[in-house]
């Protein structure tokens, strides 16, 4: 049986922990030691896999990113925070309140440095956002945050466009383009992510791609009737997997049968993707098998 070996860009997909964290986590942590090749690339194995999902266990229960190599180690017990993002929420909000931009940047690249994006949007973006838009004076900072993540997550989502051969998601955004890309993005996967969800007879290119795996339409705000008509035509019936979720998937939203709602959070489109890919690759490995027994070759 060969040792399993995977690329830095393999362990983001399987972990969410971003490429860049990943390298801060083994740099300036010392959490990680993957193996060089002989030309310099880092190569992680199951024993790297394992300590990756326990730095997010314990980040998960609070402990901050300086203490979880000793933790992990055995040198010292945990000393967990009582809030961990707390701190990182009052600091974005402070360089908001001043309208500084690159101080912001400076918090944002800080944060993702040391934890999943996912996480850093989860626990620190999205209860900020809420915060801003609960205050009456509040409007202006959230625009300002609004418009920076969009910057940030898009220039992420144009390095996950798919290669030749890469499989991927078709991501489109229906009104505020900002719930697409925060879904989109954290996962690290190849994706197309439009910002604008076109009708659907102007999908005919993406829906006759082979590298596409799925149409993923993410509802940042309520379309009216007849825009609904116009994404999702009751008699379209796709061949692939057509879902729709975001803030604005309401039961009041009338779909079609062939669309997919998938209602919740991050983490349960995940759970949901996560499922799509390994049935989908059961199904590849099903029609390996037949062709291997009829002795034809695709």
């Amino acid at each position: 049986m060969t040792t399993p070996d995977y690329s830095i860009q393999a362990i983001s997909e399987l972990t969410g922990v971003l490429p860049v964290t990943l390298r801060a986590w083994e740099r300036r942590y010392g959490l990680i030691r993957p193996a060089r090749t002989a030309r310099g690339h880092r190569r992680y194995g199951e024993a790297d896999l394992r300590r990756i999902r326990r730095i997010l266990a314990w980040l998960e229960r609070g402990l901050p990113i300086g203490q979880v190599r000793a933790v992990l180690d055995g040198e010292d017990a945990p000393v967990l925070a009582g809030d961990p993002w707390r701190r990182a929420a009052e600091d974005g909000l402070a360089a908001l309140a001043a309208r500084n931009v690159p101080r912001l940047e400076q918090w944002f690249q800080r944060l993702v440095a040391d934890y999943a994006l996912e996480k850093v949007l989860t626990q620190c973006c999205d209860p900020l956002r809420e915060h801003l838009r609960a205050r009456p004076d509040g409007a202006a900072a959230r625009l300002l945050l609004d418009s920076f993540l969009r910057q940030k997550l898009g220039g992420r989502a144009l390095a996950l466009a798919p290669g030749r051969r890469d499989p991927a998601w078709l991501v489109l955004a229906v009104g505020d383009p900002l719930p697409a890309l925060s879904r989109a993005v954290p996962r690290g996967a190849p994706v197309w992510c439009l910002e604008d969800a076109p009708p659907w007879s102007a999908l005919a290119p993406w829906l006759a791609d082979p590298r596409t795996r799925g149409v993923l339409w993410v509802l940042g705000e309520h379309p009216g009737r007849r825009r609904a008509d116009q994404l999702w035509p009751a008699d379209a019936a796709p061949d692939l997997p057509a879902w729709c979720t975001g803030p604005a998937l309401t039961d009041e939203l009338i779909t079609p049968p062939w669309l997919r709602r998938v209602p919740g959070d991050r983490a349960a489109l995940y759970a949901a993707w996560d499922a799509a890919l390994h049935d989908a690759d059961n199904e590849h490995a099903d029609k390996r098998g037949d062709a291997g027994a009829t002795g034809l070759v695709s």
